[in-house]
């Protein structure tokens, strides 16, 4: 055979091979790039994803392909570009020009805003761009701030001057105190405290002294007693910690001389650290419950040195509570990869980019007008609910009593509790878990704990009259065999908290039968 015959042999034999090569090195449809900013407080908790913030959500909503986007037939990669909002120290004028410069870099979307000066600030910045360039207006979702005036004084007065301006995180506050005096008022009152102590329940006030927190003392001191029957319910004001407060013990003693029964904190400082030691240091004899921001965090019961236990605080999640089916997955996702558990700007940012995908590939452009109509309509699935926004673009939530039925996103009250085992030793935890206390409804809703040093039999005196009786057993037996989320599980009714309502229940009253606390009841 001559040279050019096996030459045309050989080049038979490996043309489907070259076929083939041809394919796989084919070049690919290019990718844009789409600029997302995400402006948060660098010195805070609230921004660090190894301690939980929002640069964690947005980092991770990448690493889960929520940055990949199909906009009307062209595929779009989102570039993140971060951003330091100088919320701390405060610096209301390097918030502005950070904000402008996302702008100017090109960001056609920006996430985030913590503190309520500074996003005053990214807002204005925001508009002073937009108003120079119609028609390319940058879109931007406050996550972290929950003053009502955020939405309420800009969009609510003047929709075209600020459509671009929505709220997705958290909702506002309004909402946020709602939630925890829905669960006092609800729930703890009247199925924990009048039976336990008889009228008048004595709730305490004992705030942070920042603006934010006025609206908190507001509703405790006047609206809160007007929910119930004259006299049912008492109000006491326990004072306005400066921020910088180390020292604690007085305003713990005045609640304490004038008789609560529950005390009402608001903190975003870590002020709150010292006041939960000296509160369990002093083993006073009232719960703590309200807003703690620092007591979201999974290293609290390092910081507290295990005093935490017991305290009800506002949050967004339990540990691993599956509220969605996205959830779960989302809280071992951020674990794994940052070693710290998310907070609520972190579960904030993540859900910005579920919105944001759903928004872009169901408006199929990137026209600002369309993606704004698109937001205004749509309705998603996101980690902690359903989400959608109201008519002013505010975060659409509609219940905060003690159950949920419609499933809008919503605060929870969680109840930090030292389970002992070392399999819940996540980092910096120690075998302490957040469990969802209210509502009180859902599969995952577990009964608040008594610490023991207020009622030592609290386990299993269920219908809390200071005595371990017949009556007891009967609540479990009227329950008997129901689950976590049926209409028929009591709650209280759950002895060994573990979401069923079965013998073992039973068992660890009679171990109890027949205890008494003397004096009752406790003071």
């Amino acid at each position: 055979m001559n040279k050019k015959a096996i030459l045309m042999a050989v080049l038979l034999l490996l043309a489907p091979l070259l076929s083939i090569g041809a394919v796989a090195i084919r070049p690919a449809k290019a990718v844009e790039t789409l600029k997302v900013g995400v402006i948060g407080p660098y010195n805070l908790p609230q921004w660090h994803k190894h301690l939980g913030g929002m640069e964690g959500g947005a980092l991770l909503a990448m690493m889960d392909g929520l940055g990949l986007i199909n906009v009307g037939g062209t595929q779009y990669q989102i570039e993140l570009v971060f951003a330091n909002e100088h919320a701390y120290p405060l610096d209301e004028q390097a918030a502005y020009d950070e904000a402008y410069s996302l702008c100017e870099q090109g960001c056609k979307f920006i996430i985030g805003g913590f503190r309520t000066e500074v996003t005053w600030k990214i807002i204005e910045a925001v508009k002073d761009w937009n108003d120079a360039n119609p028609g390319e207006e940058v879109i931007y979702l406050i996550n972290g701030a929950s003053t009502d005036e955020l939405i309420s004084q800009t969009v609510g007065v003047n929709y075209e001057a600020y459509k671009w301006l929505f709220r997705i995180n958290p909702i506002n506050s309004t909402m946020l105190g709602r939630n925890v005096f829905g669960y006092l008022a609800g729930y703890f009152i009247p199925k924990r405290l009048l039976p336990m102590y008889g009228p008048p329940v004595k709730v305490g006030c004992l705030t942070e002294d920042l603006a934010w927190t006025a609206g908190i003392c507001f509703y405790v001191m006047n609206i809160l007693p007007t929910l119930f029957p004259a006299g049912m319910v008492q109000s006491v004001y326990c004072g306005r910690s400066p921020a910088g407060t180390v020292n604690f013990v007085p305003f713990l003693d005045a609640a304490k001389n004038a008789g609560v029964q529950v005390l009402v904190i608001a903190y975003t400082l870590p002020d709150a650290i010292q006041l939960v030691k000296q509160w369990r240091a002093g083993q006073y004899k009232f719960m703590l419950l309200g807003i703690d921001v620092f007591a979201q965090q999974g290293v609290y019961p390092t910081q507290t040195e295990g005093a935490c236990e017991y305290m009800i605080i506002e949050d967004f999640s339990g540990t691993r509570t599956p509220i969605t089916p996205l959830a779960v997955p989302f809280w071992d996702h951020f674990v794994g990869n940052f070693s710290s558990w998310p907070i609520y700007t972190a579960w904030g940012a993540y859900n910005g980019f579920i919105i944001l995908k759903k928004a872009l590939e169901t408006a199929g452009t990137l026209n600002p007008a369309t993606v704004i109509s698109t937001l205004e309509a749509q309705e998603t699935l996101v980690l902690n609910g359903k989400a959608k926004f109201t008519s002013t673009h505010d975060v659409y939530s509609n219940e905060y009593g003690a159950t949920w039925q419609q499933g809008y996103t919503r605060a929870m009250m969680v109840q930090w509790i030292n389970t002992g085992n070392p399999a819940n030793s996540y980092p910096y935890t120690h075998g302490f878990i957040k469990q969802v206390v209210c509502p009180i409804d859902q599969p995952y809703s577990r009964r608040a704990l008594y610490p023991p040093w207020i009622h030592p039999l609290g386990d299993v005196d269920l219908n809390f009259d200071g005595k371990v009786d017949i009556f007891d057993i009967v609540q479990v037996g009227l329950s008997f065999g129901s689950e976590a989320g049926q209409p028929e599980y009591n709650i209280e009714a759950d002895v060994d908290v573990n979401g069923g309502i079965d013998i073992f229940d039973c068992v660890k009253i009679a171990l109890k039968f027949g205890e008494e606390v003397k004096p009752w009841p406790p003071a």
